[in-house]
């Protein structure tokens, strides 16, 4: 019995050790001085603005009117809005803003399908570029401006930098931390080394051909994952623009968690699951973005390790005390990584009372990877805009 729990042990502390160096490398990366830069080009592209809206009426129209005031030429976009379920007052004040409204008749919902349908809107018009905005996000003045010197210079996927546009509650402003964590490891730190940036759902800027030859593929409530297998797949490198940001609205409650979380880990098992089994070719091919990109998807979310590497450790003080010592090592080696990859502004009072919120989203995880089969090729709706009083402890 003895043996086969020391097997057990050493395969476990194997795979942890996987994620926590992987988290670790990255984090570091992200602290490379490393800067990019993209010169004014004399050509302006076109550019195709989509936001789907599946019942937004709460904040499609502040977005739009925060977007309209690009000092990009206003003839070289279009906004389009994909309309689902808005009201009609809605709908007439987008059209009066000058902007195009495209209303589904899609059966099964997804984000993914709102694209194909911009996708062929986009068909017979001329335009060089697509992006992608969730329908609670802000941009800068310039952002259109940055993203074209960008594009300029060739590339064909960019990710802005997308951070929180609010912390009022706990809740939210833990999930902006979340967000610039991931921003530093599988964004920034990424691409300092040398690697393609991960997407993130909006804040993405892809070539329109080579969009629309892809889009058609995207089928699972995860269109950025599978964006990003193909990009991959192409051998496409998505820049990543620290400086361009895209404020997107953080979810407020724990439910609302919940529900997003169910639908972000069905993502991930599901295109894991499907690289995996492309494994032998990802490594014949040399498609070592890829394979990176493998050993990624198979991280469970941060705090799960956050709470399942200390546990491991406690319960091998009684059972081996000798093999706990390498846990409580790989621990303070995972603290190191999160520590690094978090932005300064974040050490602060109030990011340490947030902490004992932590055994209670560490249970929702939970929750959320147990449910997470179901949420494969489930509609899961994140509401935007509702107003909440500050929650600061």
């Amino acid at each position: 019995m003895s043996f086969f729990i020391l097997l057990l042990e050493e395969v476990l502390f194997a795979v942890f050790m996987i994620w926590v160096l992987y988290l670790l490398i990255f984090s570091i990366g992200s602290k490379i001085p490393k800067y990019t830069f993209y010169p004014t080009s004399l050509q302006k592209h076109r550019y195709l603005v989509v936001f789907p809206a599946y019942r937004e009426d709460n904040v499609i129209l502040e977005s739009i009117s925060t977007f309209k005031k690009q000092d990009y030429p206003s003839s070289m976009y279009e906004i389009v809005v994909v309309s689902d379920q808005m009201d009609d007052a809605t709908n007439t004040a987008l059209l009066d803003m000058d902007v195009t409204v495209l209303f589904p008749d899609y059966i099964n919902r997804s984000k993914a399908e709102a694209m194909k349908l911009a996708a062929a809107y986009s068909m017979d018009k001329t335009f060089d570029a697509m992006v992608i905005l969730d329908a609670d996000n802000w941009v800068h003045a310039d952002f259109l401006t940055k993203i074209d010197r960008a594009f300029s210079t060739g590339l064909k996927s960019i990710q802005a930098h997308r951070i929180a546009k609010n912390s009022n509650t706990t809740m939210a402003y833990l999930d902006g931390i979340s967000e610039e964590i991931n921003n530093s490891i599988f964004r920034l730190g990424q691409v300092n080394i040398g690697l393609p940036s991960a997407l993130i759902g909006s804040g993405m800027v892809f070539d329109i051909n080579w969009f629309n030859s892809k889009i058609h593929k995207v089928h699972s409530m995860g269109e950025d994952k599978e964006l990003e297998y193909h990009l991959l797949e192409d051998r496409i490198f998505t820049a990543y623009l620290p400086d361009v940001y895209v404020l997107d609205e953080k979810v407020q409650h724990k439910n609302d968690f919940l529900n997003q979380r169910q639908r972000w880990n069905a993502a991930q098992v599901e295109r894991f699951t499907y690289t995996f089994q492309r494994f032998i070719s990802v490594l014949q091919s040399k498609n070592w973005p890829l394979f990176v990109k493998l050993i990624q998807w198979s991280i469970p979310p941060r705090i799960v390790l956050l709470g399942a590497i200390p546990i491991t450790a406690i319960l091998l003080l009684f059972i081996f005390p000798a093999l706990a010592y390498k846990w409580i090592g790989l621990y303070v080696a995972y603290l190191i990584a999160l520590l690094i990859a978090l932005p300064n502004r974040f050490y602060n009072k109030r990011s340490l009372m947030a902490l004992f919120r932590l055994p209670a989203i560490f249970i929702t995880i939970l929750r959320s990877l147990i449910k997470s089969r179901t949420a494969k090729n489930t509609f899961i709706h994140t509401p935007h805009g509702e107003k909440t009083e500050n929650n600061r402890r």
